[in-house]
């Protein structure tokens, strides 16, 4: 019965939705599902293969209607992972959204592109994901892209938690030795201003904009989108938390400059009166 309902509310069009309490298991996988949303792109279903024609194309599953059909409750997990491959082009802006009935918030997320392949990890809001009403992968750039899997899943756990050793954003990558892979890495700031700007006298929403970014020591004047983009979230403390793992390419690459590591900086933006640095911290997992 619990296949059928999951059957349900993953297939079909846009459009069509029902009711599903999906099963507490620590993990459900979306890619047996055909994708039933997509926009300035298409989808193959045998070969998982994504097809972006223009910019900002999109490509995912619906779970339902704003107002007039319910969504999917996914309120036993907390995050999202989907990894893809075989990445066509050489743009590095690839993007993991997710969207609620119950809540304003889209959780957003980004990560570079190393070798034609990268992972997305987006961590569902806490409020809305009981009531997720859809979920893509959109391109900032025209590419193809092979979806190797796509899963929602229980965060890990994690122990006591490490400040690292940064002096002018720059964290060497000795501060890194002896974690593992699934080690959470948290860049830690504080953001102070309100959320709108005005554009041609229009005030409007600056959330999902960015105002930092996380790359390797060689790279600090390069394109942002060569490292990992930090998003704004919300006005207040908070923090950017990444696997280890996702980062290794950047504290392991060489840039001839003699050092190894990671560098991160914040600028404001819009209104914002500042964005500050507090710190970065590590937590070893634990499962």
């Amino acid at each position: 019965m619990n296949k059928f309902f999951n059957k349900i509310a993953l297939l079909a069009t846009a459009a069509f939705a029902v009711a599903c309490n999906l099963p507490d298991n620590s993990k459900f996988d979306l890619l047996p599902d055909d994708v039933n949303l997509t926009w300035r792109g298409d989808y193959n279903a045998e070969t998982h293969r994504m097809h972006y024609t223009e910019n900002w194309s999109g490509c995912g599953w619906s779970f339902g209607d704003d107002v007039k059909k319910p969504s999917a409750d996914f309120s036993a997990y907390d995050q999202l992972v989907v990894t893809v491959d075989s990445i066509s082009t050489d743009t590095t802006a690839l993007f993991l959204n997710i969207r609620y009935t119950t809540s304003d918030v889209v959780t957003t997320t980004s990560a570079p592109i190393i070798d034609g392949r990268t992972t997305l990890r987006a961590n569902l809001d806490s409020v809305g994901k009981s009531h997720v009403l859809e979920a893509y992968v959109m391109s900032k750039r025209p590419c193809d892209l092979v979806m190797k899997t796509a899963t929602f899943c229980k965060a890990t756990q994690y122990g006591k938690k490490r400040v690292l050793k940064t002096r002018d954003g720059f964290i060497d990558a000795s501060e890194f030795k002896g974690y593992s892979d699934d080690a959470l890495v948290s860049f830690n700031y504080f953001v102070d201003g309100v959320m709108t700007h005005v554009d041609s006298g229009i005030v409007k929403p600056m959330d999902n904009w960015g105002i930092g970014k996380i790359c390797s020591s060689a790279d600090v004047n390069e394109n942002v989108c060569r490292g990992r983009q930090i998003i704004l979230k919300k006005i207040g403390e908070q923090s950017f938390d990444c696997r280890l793992g996702d980062l290794r390419y950047m504290i392991d690459f060489d840039g001839g400059n003699g050092r190894r590591g990671l560098y991160w900086s914040v600028w404001m933006g819009g209104h914002l009166t500042e964005v500050r640095m507090i710190n970065t911290t590590i937590r070893e997992a634990k499962n």
